[in-house]
């Protein structure tokens, strides 16, 4: 099983770098797998998150608190990573919370290592960045959607964009994350159903 998941994240690296044998083996040294069960936290708020997960299975989110609600800034599932961004750059506490929608299975690396392996191996770099791009690209996307597009807009691009996703997250954390509230969400979701129903 282990084997899956270590296979699938160099897969992944592979696609934004090209990198030799020994590379791989040098990250996989780093590499630890963990199993998780739903509900647990990878982060709580007031800590300093000193670890990069890779989601081999699972479903995992990000909230914090405003007035007492929850709002959540991210969901991600498989092939995802995850972290408190802020936190594990800056080495900072964390203003945020990362929770386990499911039970899960990650990959992680720790902030003292990433930097060792930044510092030993300069492709390495080169990896990181790509993948900063990618998430800044996501980030941007969330950021023009909440901007320029209404309601319903916002609901069907995350159905189109992430349909796995939208499938296996709650209600109340898919409203939250698209600035909607839960009835809102819950009139969208009957429309779409109906129009599925009738084509």
């Amino acid at each position: 099983m282990e084997e899956k998941f270590y296979a699938q994240f160099l897969a992944s690296l592979l696609e934004c770098c090209p990198i030799n044998e020994e590379i791989v083996r040098l990250i996989r040294q780093y590499l630890i797998v963990q199993k998780l069960p739903k509900g647990a936290r990878l982060v709580s708020m007031g800590e300093v998150a000193d670890k990069l997960f890779y989601i081999g299975e699972g479903l995992v989110r990000s909230y914090y608190y405003v007035d007492g609600k929850e709002v959540t800034s991210w969901i991600a599932a498989e092939g995802d990573m995850a972290l408190s961004t802020y936190s594990f750059f800056k080495q900072e506490t964390s203003s945020e919370y990362i929770e386990l929608l499911e039970d899960s299975h990650l990959l992680f690396i720790t902030y003292p290592d990433l930097q060792r392996l930044y510092y030993k191996h300069p492709i390495t770099n080169m990896i990181g960045r790509v993948m900063c791009e990618k998430y800044l690209v996501i980030f941007d996307e969330r950021i023009r959607s909440l901007r320029m597009l209404n309601a319903e807009e916002r609901y069907y691009r995350f159905c189109q964009q992430y349909p796995d996703i939208c499938a296996r997250t709650p209600l109340k954390h898919i409203a939250s994350y698209l600035g909607l509230s839960r009835f809102t969400l819950s009139r969208l979701r009957g429309q779409k159903i109906k129009v599925e129903l009738l084509n």
